[in-house]
């Protein structure tokens, strides 16, 4: 089983031979490693940690609707209403997600290049809330002012380090939060033509 996909080898949307010299790929990042998806994860877990915490601080049953939404949202919905649009879906060597930010969640639905539809980025802002605000909302609760603000704080910062550093390069053009300027699309659709 393949970590990542073959870095040397064009994503299967790609018209071109080879990925040697390629100018879209040095704009976007086409092929994941582990070096990105440990970047992801230490950005995105000290917000999930104090979550925890938080919610726990109140009632450990307060845990389980969030880990419940979590689960479902990042391992499901997100998937269907913005993954299956990614380039990266579409690949057939893999039954998994070989990205930075599901990586290892399955490929269940088909691959459905374009944009996203009105409804899907309605589910998709609507998980986000859930997934986010459900902490913050619980910890303020019960009282816990310096651990929401701090939450708010890291979650704030995951998300401006996020858009600094991985959707200013990510090839899902159909994600609301892709933050590729039009320059480096149109680059990037040159070879991906179907995307």
């Amino acid at each position: 089983m393949k970590t990542f996909l073959d870095e040397s080898k064009p994503l299967s949307t790609c018209t071109k031979e080879s990925c040697e010299g390629c100018v879209a790929g040095q704009m976007v990042i086409c092929h994941f490693n582990m070096k990105l998806l440990m970047r992801f994860l230490m950005v995105a877990i000290p917000c999930f940690i104090i979550a925890i915490i938080g919610i726990c601080l109140n009632h450990w049953l307060f845990l389980i609707p969030w880990v419940l939404s979590v689960l479902l949202y990042f391992g499901l919905v997100e998937i269907r209403v913005m993954c299956s649009h990614c380039p990266h879906y579409a690949e057939q060597e893999t039954k998994t997600l070989k990205c930075w930010a599901n990586y290892g969640s399955p490929k269940i639905w088909k691959y459905r290049p374009g944009p996203m539809s009105m409804m899907e980025n309605i589910v998709f802002f609507a998980g986000l809330a859930i997934v986010f605000l459900y902490p913050p909302v619980i910890m303020l609760l019960s009282g816990q002012y310096i651990l929401s603000a701090l939450y708010l704080v890291y979650t704030a910062v995951g998300f401006y380090l996020m858009n600094r550093f991985m959707c200013k390069k990510c090839m899902n053009f159909a994600c609301p939060l892709n933050a590729v300027d039009e320059k480096t699309r149109e680059e990037f659709k040159k070879s991906n033509p179907g995307v």
